[in-house]
Order: structure tokens, then sequence, then C-alpha cells
């Protein structure tokens, strides 16, 4: 029996490739939307086996905020959280946990439909009972924090005010997360722009950075 299956993806292009791209794997494609709104609204009136989830769907709630949501209305939907963050901090620091039995699948890591159909076809019988790992960086959730709004262009000192700590202890921070990601070591870039640029990587963002 084919699986129905809910998409959520704010972009345009992603949706309607990963449409077609599951329809051709012989999954049914119930819905397409591009907000979380959208997507709660569709899982109240209909019933899908499982829903694929962009982990950034822009203002608002965020992926993992829609999953927890859906299986709340459906305690029996697979999730697939299908995102470029290799790591879920990445956008939000408090986006660490996902719903149990849910599958965390990095664009990147994709060589074939096949990978994702079997992630798809996993989450519908994964055990509940079992916690998921989403794949992480090497980074605590305060280094995690750091290294984004220092990529976003806060100073040192702004983002002492923002987590509340002394510049000596940001700087610290930045050596440390540096050191973790082996970024700097050749001594031919400004770390901060090297640190930005990592982290824009880890996103799967497509953003130039000059120093």
């Amino acid at each position: 029996m084919s699986l129905r299956c809910l998409v959520v993806d704010d972009d345009d292009f992603t949706r309607v490739t990963l449409q077609a791209a599951l329809q051709s794997e012989g999954f049914e494609v119930a819905a397409s939307v591009g907000s979380a709104e959208d997507a709660i609204r569709f899982i109240r009136s209909n019933q899908v086996d499982v829903a694929t989830l962009d982990l950034d769907l822009g203002p608002g709630p965020t992926g993992i905020d829609l999953a927890f949501g859906i299986r709340r209305l459906r305690p029996s939907v697979g999730i697939v959280l299908l995102t470029s963050f290799s790591d879920p901090r990445l956008l939000a620091s408090s986006a660490r946990e996902l719903p149990k039995g849910a599958t965390y699948v990095v664009k990147q890591s994709l060589t074939d439909i096949g990978f994702l159909s079997e992630a798809i076809r996993g989450s519908v019988v994964a055990n509940p009972a079992e916690s998921p790992i989403a794949a992480e960086i090497p980074l605590s959730d305060a280094q995690i924090e750091t290294l984004r709004l220092l990529a976003y262009g806060l100073t040192n000192d702004q983002i002492a005010q923002t987590r509340y700590v002394s510049r000596k202890s940001v700087e610290q921070t930045i050596r440390k997360i540096a050191d973790s990601l082996g970024v700097g070591k050749d001594g031919g870039n400004n770390l901060r722009v090297a640190l930005a640029r990592e982290y824009f990587r880890l996103t799967g963002a497509t953003r130039h950075i000059h120093a």
C-alpha cells in the first residue's frame, strides 16, 4: 500500500521537486504546503502516514515545533526532518530534542532518492519509545550560540552583551570553537571570517563572506 505523505517546505522549488521525487518512488503526496500553519490545518482534517518537514520554515515555528504539533494531533504519523542544517542547534539553541521515533536527514548527505525513501518508510515503523538522535557537531549549546551570533556579524562586545558574559569569555569560546572545528589552523584567513564561512557551510547556506 502506498504511504500518504505530507510535504512541508517554505521554498517553492524544493517543495515541488521533493513532491515529484516522492511520487516517482511510489509515495502518494497527500499535500504539499509551505508553512506550519497550513500543515496543521491539513493534518486536522486529513489522514497521512508520514510528514517530511524542513527544519527552517522561516519566521515562526520551526520544523521541530511543527513535528511536535503533528504528533500531538496524530501520534502515529512518521516524522522525517529533511534539512540542510547539519545540527538543529545551528538554527536555534533550543532545537535539540526531536519527537520520539523521528528521523533527521541532512540534505547534503543524500546521494539518491532511495536513501530518503528508506528513511520515510523507516519512520513509519520506528519504535516511538526510542529517543531519536539528530546529527550534531562537536560544540556545546553555548558555543553554537556564539558561533551563530559571530556568523551574523555581531562583535565580541555585542555577543557578550547578548549572552550576558564577559568579552574575555567570548574570546575564549571563539578560540575553543575554532579548535573543535579545526578552523584557522593554517593562519591564512581572518579567524572570524573563517568561522563564519564554516557556520554557513554547516547550515548548507550559499553565502559569500569576504575578509
